[in-house]
Formats: structure tokens, C-alpha cells, sequence
């Protein structure tokens, strides 16, 4: 069982340095807008005009984003849901982790002994 802690160890060391290599994202969603109305008297469709909807809170923020940076936009939105899945991962193997501890008393992390600190000054009596 050891091993399979040390298996458990490297895995989720490893889901951090992933974590750690998503070095932007982006919560929420992307989505295209079109604008509808008249000119001249003619039915007529503007856009798409792209819009990143996110939650604040109990309150749902907007921002328009530049047709150039969609695609920026898109990666940035992936990594993050990324994240969430290394995160949910990262959750799923320290249970794991837990579990072998409660079962396995050994595994568990001991504090290191406790060390005076000794100064080079003498005291004087």
C-alpha cells in the first residue's frame, strides 16, 4: 500500500505542475449577439458582436470582446475548464490519499522533532 501512496503522490504532483503551466484563462462563456432592425425601411442583421457572460456572485457580468481576440478568448475559456478538471482530479486522489492515511497510521505525516535553538551566546549567571 505504500507504494500505491507514493503512486498517489507523484500523480497529484504532477495534476500541480499542469495547474501551474495554464498560465491564463478565463471564466465564463463566449457567446455571438446579433443585432436586428431597420434601414431604409429594409430588415437588417448587424454583427456577430461576441460577449463574455461570467458570474459575480449572484450578479451576471458582461463584457464585449474585440472580433481579433475571440479566438484568445476561446483558449483562455478551455483552460479553464481545464483547470477545473485537474482540480476535481487533484480532490479526487488526496481522498484516495486520506483514506490510505486512516487505514495506514505509518503514512501519515509526522511533525519533525522538536529542536531547541542554541545560540552561540553563553548566559551569564
Amino acid at each position: 500500500m505504500p507504494d500505491d501512496y507514493a503512486t498517489l503522490t507523484q500523480r497529484r504532483t504532477a495534476l500541480l505542475d499542469q495547474m501551474a503551466a495554464l498560465d491564463r484563462m478565463e471564466r465564463g462563456r463566449l457567446s455571438e449577439q446579433f443585432l436586428h432592425g431597420l434601414k431604409d425601411g429594409r430588415k437588417m442583421t448587424w454583427g456577430p458582436y461576441y460577449v463574455l457572460q461570467r458570474r459575480r456572485g449572484r450578479q451576471i457580468v458582461k463584457k464585449r470582446v474585440p472580433a481579433d481576440r475571440v479566438a484568445a478568448v476561446q483558449a483562455d475559456i478551455r483552460h479553464h475548464e481545464e483547470f477545473q478538471q485537474l482540480a476535481q482530479c487533484y480532490a479526487e486522489i488526496t481522498e484516495e490519499m486520506t483514506r490510505l492515511e486512516d487505514a495506514r497510521p505509518e503514512l501519515k505525516k509526522k511533525p519533525p522533532p522538536f529542536k531547541p535553538i542554541i545560540s552561540g551566546r553563553r548566559w551569564r549567571s
